[in-house]
């Protein structure tokens, strides 16, 4: 059994609990949490001006961070970083080549630039693998050789994108934003607000990035990216989402 987070117990059958949490959770522990997670999510809006002069805490975006490190990730590869563009004269650079937003990505406290492997980044036979099986995962020698080859199982029989370099990054990328959800969600659950950003020039932004000489373009390419502030002005217009019978089925 994988050793728990020094933030969890376990449990009587053995799974990682929450330290704080009573154990069993109480019925009426679980509804609070249950509301407060609801009440977060319904905060949280896609805001397009943020108040510049409103910084984040240190600690409140190390939560927000922390948050992105613990998501969940395709074979446990983690296939993306995080760059937070706090030079403003990269920042302004950014926003400028990329089309960003300027009331976003210009005022917002944090911006922030995912990365993601490329083909040759991610590449079974390749030192990245290598790392993260030794030194996340305590792999030996033969297990990570091992685990090569069932990763090139994986892309080849299972997901069917070996061999193409597009459908390779839009594999890892994919995996950025289930980081960029957990940021988002846990920036909402301390009501400081959000909005990702796509629609830019994503060779422009891996560009800006590299001649910076913050990636390396033939192992890391931009893939999303995000701010984190606090809004100017609350939306116009209410959250406005399906109903859950439209959403949800069951078969």
């Amino acid at each position: 059994m994988t050793a728990p987070s020094p933030g969890a117990a376990l449990g009587p059958a053995g799974r990682a609990k929450i330290a704080v949490m009573p154990n069993p959770l109480t019925p009426e522990l679980k509804n609070h949490v249950k509301s407060t997670h609801l009440a977060a999510l319904r905060f949280r809006r896609a805001i397009k001006s943020f108040d510049p002069a409103r910084r984040l805490d240190p600690a409140d975006f190390d939560f927000i961070a922390e948050a992105a490190r613990l998501a969940p990730s395709s074979n446990g590869l983690e296939p993306w970083n995080i760059i937070v563009l706090a030079s403003g004269e990269l920042r302004a650079k950014f926003v400028e080549r990329t089309g960003a937003n300027a009331a976003q990505a210009g005022q917002a406290s944090h911006l922030v630039a995912f990365t993601a492997k490329t083909a040759r980044g991610i590449d079974p036979s390749g030192d990245y693998l290598a790392h993260i099986g030794a030194t996340v995962h305590s792999m030996s020698p033969e297990q990570i050789e091992a685990w090569r080859g069932r990763f090139k199982a994986f892309l080849t029989n299972r997901i069917g994108v070996w061999g193409s370099d597009d459908a390779m990054f839009g594999y890892t990328a994919r995996q950025a934003y289930l980081a960029l959800e957990n940021m988002i969600v846990a920036a909402a659950a301390i009501e400081v607000d959000s909005c990702p950003l796509e629609g830019l020039d994503y060779a422009q932004a891996t560009a800006v990035l590299a001649e910076a000489g913050l990636i390396d373009p033939a192992l890391d390419a931009f893939a999303v990216a995000a701010v984190f502030g606090y809004r100017s002005e609350d939306p116009k217009r209410p959250q406005a989402r399906r109903p859950i019978g439209e959403v949800v089925a069951w078969a």
